[in-house]
């Protein structure tokens, strides 16, 4: 017990003042745009973090996270090392509803993929659910079983519509990335990496991607020498009929107006219905290498679309002002449209969501960013590549999901505002907002879900 109650005290000690310096030279850039004279604080408790993760694992294991959390506040500084490990899964996508439940899908399209319901302390996962999506008014709740899609009116709702998949393919085959449903609840976009659909009860259309040239019909040409005991595992290990897509993405606008798609080898593409197909009506390469994430956002005004490319510390996020965007062709390295602007000019971004305010970001450097150009920039800092961000409906809690295998709930605090001068109501944040880091949960390979 001596050695715990030594440990906590450090860790709170450090850790504050830690957070309190490196805070301190974050403002000088940031509210006083200066360069700062000297060098960036370090993190100073690194090597506590293999105890730290072994205490979190016990204390779980006899129900106590919440002594745990009072003794060692939550921090992923400390834990890099050890959270950037392959024992942890990617938290790909959450989603929080009204009653404040969330909904986290763990796995990516390599490994195991589930999906858990979150509500306090109770943590259940989902059968044979794969992923999720939902509308841009949570009107409508996309659940991905591995053959079939349903359509629910809300997370419990009743189901709208069942769809099936493409060529009647698995979604193991097609290798599941995520999914998108339009406001009617009558159809979705489907993004895999082996092509990019829209679906609904009328069939498909591919509207990213192409079949691979080098597919070849591998199918016995005595089918009753098969053996009965042939299932579905044996389907999911036949190979896809389309080309393998990098970074394969898709924004749908919240009016159904638009869809943007692309991947590592194309540029960013906007695309309209006409005469009931999906038609490129914009065309705009990519400000980085590679297209990588995109994101619509009718609560700014005027309305706008974020695009992503990524080439490590020269990646980079445009925006475009949506209502010039019918007919574009533009570059976003040379800039020449009056249609196109800087968001972002060097971070790699994983996860963007919506805001009045701009787009919150998150970033592979553990930062959630809320910005619309670099002008006024405000932080969060998380750690752990940020997956997916979601807000509350009530617009007080922001939850995230990071590749180190975390969904961390954050809370906002009502504070007034002081001019030139960071509100900070956590001394174990990095951040220039008036955010709480209220929980945590955790998911490792080959244990039972953590809280902290």
């Amino acid at each position: 017990m001596k050695k715990l109650q030594e440990a906590s005290e450090r860790w709170k000690k450090e850790g504050h003042e830690y957070k309190t310096a490196l805070n301190e030279w974050l403002d000088i850039i940031y509210i006083q745009k200066e360069n700062p004279t000297t060098d960036c604080p370090e993190e100073p408790r690194k090597d506590m973090s293999e105890y730290v993760l072994e205490q979190l694992i016990e204390h779980n294991k006899n129900g106590q996270h919440k002594e745990f959390r009072e003794l060692f506040p939550a921090d992923n500084d400390p834990l890099s090392d050890v959270l950037d490990d392959s024992k942890w899964y990617k938290v790909r996508k959450v989603a929080i509803l009204d009653d404040n439940r969330i909904i986290a899908k763990i796995g990516d399209y390599y490994e195991w993929q589930g999906v858990y319901t979150i509500q306090d302390d109770k943590i259940t996962l989902l059968d044979d659910l794969i992923g999720f999506g939902f509308s841009e008014d949570k009107k409508y709740f996309a659940k991905v079983y591995n053959t079939k899609i349903e359509i629910h009116e809300g997370w419990d709702g009743a189901i709208v519509s069942t769809l099936d998949l493409p060529e009647n393919a698995t979604l193991k085959q097609l290798q599941y990335e995520s999914i998108n449903v339009f406001s009617t609840g009558k159809q979705v976009v489907l993004t895999t990496y082996c092509g990019i659909f829209v679906i609904n009860e009328d069939g498909f259309e591919l509207i990213h991607g192409g079949l691979d040239t080098d597919y070849e019909d591998d199918e016995d040409e005595d089918e009753d020498d098969e053996d009965e005991n042939d299932d579905e595992d044996d389907e999911d290990d036949e190979e896809s009929k389309y080309k393998f897509l990098y970074y394969p993405h898709a924004a749908l606008s919240p009016d159904d107006k638009y869809i943007t798609v692309g991947s590592q080898n194309s540029s960013h593409i906007v695309l309209m219905q006409q005469d009931q197909k999906w038609e490129e009506t914009a065309n705009i390469e990519q400000r980085s290498s590679y297209p990588n994430i995109a994101c619509f956002n009718y609560k700014f005004q005027p309305p706008l679309l974020a695009l992503g490319s990524c080439h490590f510390s020269h990646s980079a996020t445009l925006g475009v002002l949506v209502d010039q965007i019918e007919g574009l062709k533009a570059s976003g390295y040379d800039m020449d449209s009056e249609a196109l602007f800087v968001v972002d000019n060097r971070r790699w971004i994983f996860s963007m969501y919506p805001s009045a305010s701009g787009f919150y970001l998150g970033s592979n450097d553990g930062y959630l960013w809320l910005k619309v150009s670099d002008e006024k920039s405000h932080y969060i800092h998380i750690g752990g590549t940020i997956m997916s961000i979601d807000v509350a409906p009530d617009r007080q809690h922001i939850v995230v999901g990071t590749a180190s295998g975390q969904v961390v709930l954050l809370r906002w605090q009502n504070t007034d505002p002081v001019e030139n001068k960071n509100i900070r109501i956590d001394p174990y944040l990095i951040t220039n907002l008036p955010v709480i880091d209220e929980k945590r949960y955790l998911f490792m390979n080959g244990n039972e879900p953590l809280i902290w």
